[in-house]
This record gives C-alpha cells, structure tokens and sequence, in this order.
C-alpha cells in the first residue's frame, strides 16, 4: 500500500486476521479509555523503552506547506522560506501498543491561532523547549495493532510497512521500504552520554476530518547531536520518495540525533475542527 494521498479513516490494515477497518474495531469507552482491537488501553500510554535515529533537514517552505494543503497548520520558517523536515526512525522496545519498528515523516508547525516565532533563534528556542508542534506527516510502523491504535486514539496517519533499524556503537541506521521499494534510509552518529531534562511536545495529525493533538512526555539518555551528517538514500519511484525529492533531498541533513534510550508517556488528544484554534 504506498500511502500518499490516501485517507486514513478506512484504509484497511492488513494482518493476520485479514484486512480489517480501525473504525469497525476500535472504540472510545471514556476520556481514559479505550478499546482497540479487543484489547483496553488505559491512559497514560507508557513506553518504557526505546531507541530513536532523526535527521533534520532546511528545505523549501511553499514546498513544504503544499504538503500541508487543507490541514489548517503551517510550516515553521526557520529562516525566510525556509523550513525543516525530520526524518525519524524509532525502535519501540518495551511499549504498552507493542514492541514495534516506527518511521515518521515530519514538520515543526503551528497550530491556527498561535504565533509565528522570529527565524531561527525564535524558532530553535521554541524547537528546544517543546513548545512547538510537530506536524505527522506519514507515520509508517511495522505492527498492525499500534497502527490501529495510533489511527484511533490520536489520529497518527499509520499504516504496516517496514522499518529496519541498527544502532552500533558509533552510528545508526534506519530504513524505511513500503511495497518493496525504499523511501528513505538515514543515519546518525552514536556514542553520545548528554541526558537533556524532561521534555513535552505537541504531535499535531489530520484524521477523520478534524485536528488532533496531542502531548507526549520524554527524558532521554545517551543523547547525540551532530551538525552535519551523511546524506540519506531516497528511493526512485516509491510516491513518498518522490515527494521528498521535490523538497530537495538527498542532501545532507543539517543536524542529526539519535537517543540510545528514552521513556516515554502519551495523554489523551485534543480533537477540533480542521483551522479551529486548540485550547491553551
């Protein structure tokens, strides 16, 4: 399934029990609970362990938006015309959804109502502090019941593909193929010990109609960061690869980082109309 366009409300998941719709197997039973796939799911969700690889990458920021079109957010320019892209792999090693593989295309973006911050020392106070957004472009995993939940519970455009993720002692590597062709395959240097405090973030997504957010909670350790980096490999004729070569890639990342470890918890979404401001 090469997820581009697509609408993620009743795309069927293929997996051992067929091809089933999330709609028809997920349901909300409260604010603080839900039942995805016959199983509950208790708030906060808790991922106790995992392991993540990101680069991140200026790209052109009309461009970017235009990936955006009819979600209501807007690209952060970072400087004028300018904006990031992330590409992410994360392992996940011991989550309350599974132990899964995870890849993510995504863009720091505001939400409507919130203000522009300045070009870049504005735009990396607000990157560093957690205060600004994370739009989820494409979220690619390899487990049919994180893709069900994350589609029902905060609006994750998941679908199952395959993610192939290495952490050595120096560098790591993280691969994303759908259908047999590769999207995107990065790397970033490891062997870092900086342990940043605790961060929550905003993950912004479009499902079913409205604007999700929702807050996640991190602390890491074994933290690297390096300016720089290795140009990744994008694929040839895959849609998602197309995509990213009109953002201008492969070139080198601007920075990358990857997290030997890191806990994480995810409340409940905020769910609004499309271009609706989200409460304070």
């Amino acid at each position: 399934m090469k997820a581009t366009g697509a609408i993620f409300d009743e795309l069927p998941v293929h997996g051992d029990k067929g091809d089933r719709v999330t709609n028809q197997i997920c349901s909300k039973n409260s604010a603080s609970n839900y039942t995805i796939d016959g199983r509950e799911i208790f708030f906060p969700v808790v991922v106790s362990d995992a392991a993540m690889l990101m680069n991140g990458f200026l790209v052109n920021a009309r461009a970017a938006q235009a990936m955006l079109e009819g979600t209501g957010f807007r690209v952060v320019e970072i400087f004028p015309g300018k904006a990031i892209l992330q590409l992410l792999a994360v392992d996940y090693k011991a989550n309350d959804l599974g132990d899964y593989n995870e890849g993510a295309i995504i863009f720091p973006a505001l939400a409507p109502g919130e203000k522009k911050p300045f070009p870049l020392f504005g735009a990396m106070a607000r990157m560093a502090n957690g205060t600004l957004g994370n739009f989820v472009y494409r979220m690619p995993v390899d487990q049919e019941f994180t893709t069900h939940a994350g589609r029902f519970i905060w609006g994750f455009p998941k679908w199952v593909s395959r993610i192939d993720i290495e952490f050595g002692p120096s560098v790591a590597r993280g691969t994303f193929t759908d259908e047999d062709e590769l999207v995107y395959s990065i790397e970033a240097k490891t062997g870092g010990n900086n342990t940043p405090k605790e961060q929550r973030v905003a993950s912004l997504a479009i499902r079913d109609g409205k604007a999700w957010k929702t807050y996640g909670t991190n602390r890491s350790s074994g933290l690297t960061f390096s300016l720089g980096g290795e140009a990744p490999k994008i694929g040839e004729s895959h849609p998602l690869a197309t995509e990213l070569r009109t953002l201008g890639l492969p070139r080198k990342p601007m920075f990358t980082v990857s997290v030997k470890s890191t806990n994480m918890s995810f409340g409940n979404p905020e769910c609004v109309d499309i271009g609706a401001p989200f409460s304070r």
